[in-house]
């Protein structure tokens, strides 16, 4: 069936390559029968894998096209760019920037600023809002008295939004915690009632009193800008104003941020006031309306003063009670601890002290052995009927004027008589441990280096008193 195939060259080339493969493949494995029966599909198999390649070539020219499709917009805007610069350098030479153009621009805004508090400043001189009468020096009466006119200041700033927003936001101190208020007030030059807003509203006396009187205690910041400026458009956008005039007050707050920046602020509307609702109203209502607002959040101000207030005392309270407490505990540890050295002061002063007596009673009985020892290997006491040739009397006087008479040995040393006188001394209870010992006649005197004489070389042989000196009285 595969030779009735009609194939190309190129599938007749593969086919052949595929079949000597197989028939070695086949001569290895000795199985020529199933090699045979497998060279008709192995041709077939391959011949999806060229069509494959085939499709893929042709994928790839038509993927090109709308690859360049694509980049098409992006080589156009480039394009564009190149034309357009050359008009974009004409028009900045013959339509020059304004000057309260740029957002950025400190300089500009700050201009504009001013700008908006001449306008008003303008407008209270016009309303002349506030009159004093005094009186002239020529007395009491109505032809004396002259009229003198003291024009209040205008409470707006003349400083751009973002210099007025950073001195707000950087006003924070330990004593108040809050940014003041910030009455916005957006002037259309267009408009055909803008003028007269300001000149019967903005101008009222009561109006500016209350704005100066809380623009003074730091209450209250007032701005106003025109749209035409670049602060008045970014705060007509900000607000979503499509009405004027406008009027809001909003409440600043500041993120706890040590670099405080205008977007870090978050504001809070308190009082919106736009349009024709500005114009249905008497000045005295807009007066009452800021003036509630503001007293309300001076309110909220002082609860959360007083909250505030109240959580610095409670944890100065539980500070000044956890120090006490340290103290306390610092005090009971240093106690404790000089407790326990003194007790184990005490303890090594017993035990030292015990064991200073246990030392002097080994000693003592070591004394008292080494006497029996010594009375023992001298032989004892010679009998009475014994020969008084090698016997020699002693008698010792004791320092309480008693007499102790006693028979040695003339081969006997002194250490035997001071054996003997150590013995005697504790069995009759006499407190004497360290004496010594000497002769009147002749008058001599014993030391520890001559308990190695003996009596006779000692001249106490055949008989002496000896007077026995207690060393320690």
């Amino acid at each position: 069936m595969a030779s009735d195939t009609p194939t190309s060259p190129q599938s007749n080339a593969t086919q052949r390559r595929t079949t000597s493969t197989i028939s070695s493949n086949a001569s290895s494995s000795n199985n020529n029968n199933n090699t045979s029966a497998q060279l008709p599909s192995t041709s077939n198999d391959n011949l999806p894998t060229m069509t494959t390649h085939t499709a893929n070539s042709s994928n790839g020219s038509i993927l090109f096209p709308i690859r360049l499709l694509l980049k098409l917009p992006a080589i156009l805007t480039i394009l564009l760019r190149v034309a357009i610069w050359p008009l974009i350098k004409v028009l900045n030479i013959l339509f020059k920037p304004k000057e309260f153009d740029g957002v950025h621009n400190s300089v500009n805004a700050d201009r504009a600023a001013r700008a908006f508090v001449g306008m008003v400043r303008q407008q209270i001189s016009v309303v002349r809002p506030v009159l004093t009468n005094t009186a002239g020096d020529g007395g009491g009466d109505g032809d004396g008295a002259m009229e003198q006119y003291d024009e209040p200041s205008c409470p707006f700033t003349e400083k751009g939004y973002s210099s007025t927003m950073e001195e707000m936001t950087n006003n924070n101190t330990p004593n108040n915690s809050h940014n003041p208020l910030l009455l916005l007030y957006l002037h259309s030059p267009l408009h055909n009632q803008g003028t007269k807003f300001i000149h019967n509203f903005l101008c009222h006396p009561q109006l500016l009193k209350l704005l100066n009187d809380n623009t003074e205690n730091g209450v209250v910041k007032c701005f106003g800008a025109s749209v035409h400026s670049a602060d008045g458009q970014r705060l007509r956008d900000m607000m979503e104003v499509t009405s004027f005039p406008f009027m809001a007050l909003l409440s600043v707050k500041s993120s706890s941020s040590s670099n405080n920046t205008n977007n870090n602020i978050s504001m809070e509307l308190l009082l919106r006031l736009e349009s024709t609702q500005l114009f249905t109203i008497q000045p005295s209502q807009i007066t009452t309306y800021l003036n509630t607002a503001i007293t309300r959040h001076a309110q909220i101000i002082a609860e959360e003063t007083a909250r505030r207030l109240q959580r610095e005392e409670d944890a100065r309270l539980r500070e000044e009670q956890n120090r006490e407490y340290q103290e306390a505990l610092l005090a009971d540890q240093m106690r404790e601890m000089e407790r326990n050295e003194r007790n184990e002061r005490e303890r090594r002063e017993r035990e030292e002290e015990e064991e200073r007596v246990r030392l002097v009673l080994v000693k003592e009985q070591s004394r008292l052995e080494d006497a029996r020892r010594i009375l023992e290997l001298s032989g004892g006491e010679p009998d009475v009927g014994t020969s008084k040739v090698g016997v020699a009397r002693m008698r010792f006087t004791l320092p309480n004027g008693k007499k102790v008479d006693r028979r040695f040995h003339s081969s006997d040393t002194v250490a035997v008589l001071r054996a003997f006188l150590t013995l005697h001394l504790e069995e009759t209870g006499v407190e004497i441990k360290n004496f010594g010992l000497s002769t009147s006649f002749p008058k001599k005197t014993f030391g520890e280096e001559d308990n190695t004489l003996t009596l006779e070389e000692a001249g106490l042989a055949p008989q002496a008193v000896v007077m026995v000196q207690d060393l320690d009285a």
